[in-house]
């Protein structure tokens, strides 16, 4: 199946944008804040989940609550790029246990891997175990997030 842009009005929208700010919202809240009724929302979002453009709802977690409040990006490039270099170092990454994200980059380095970790310590010991064992690796970098500075949002330029 060919995936298509949606076709999605101003309210669509609105809508998406609410529910970004609050997936928990109720569809009257959501009915007066976009001035419809809960009846008309709750068949525009249901209509949004079936095509996928929402995809699914998930909670906010307080990491630094949780205990993993050490939030590493680490930028990783591969001696080769070749199909099977990239296939193995994908399924080794997503082996790893501390690992919560992995994209494939364009530019200087192949993959950014973001890790959770209790502290410093902690993260040496990921790297250690679990980092250090990544096939095909020739260079990582490790960056220190100190500070979330704009939380994920639905951006501006999306809204029409």
């Amino acid at each position: 199946m060919k995936e298509s842009e949606p076709s999605l009005d101003p309210l669509d929208w609105q809508l998406l944008a609410e529910l970004s700010r609050n997936g928990r919202i109720t569809q009257n809240a959501l009915g007066e804040a976009i001035g419809r009724s809960p009846t008309a929302i709750a068949r525009r979002q249901a209509a949004m989940e079936e095509s996928g453009v929402i995809a699914g709802y998930e909670a906010k977690l307080d990491l630094r609550r949780l205990g993993h409040g050490t939030i590493v990006h680490i930028k990783i490039a591969l001696g080769s790029q070749r199909a099977e270099a990239l296939q193995a170092f994908e399924e080794a990454v997503s082996a790893c246990p501390s690992v919560v994200r992995c994209d494939l980059m364009s530019g200087t380095d192949d993959y950014l891997v973001t890790v959770l970790a209790r502290s410093l310590d902690h993260f040496a010991e990921i790297h250690r175990i679990e980092l250090s064992h990544l096939p095909g690796v020739v260079r990582m970098e490790s960056g220190f997030v100190l500070k979330q500075v704009v939380k994920p949002r639905l951006p501006p330029s999306l809204i029409p």
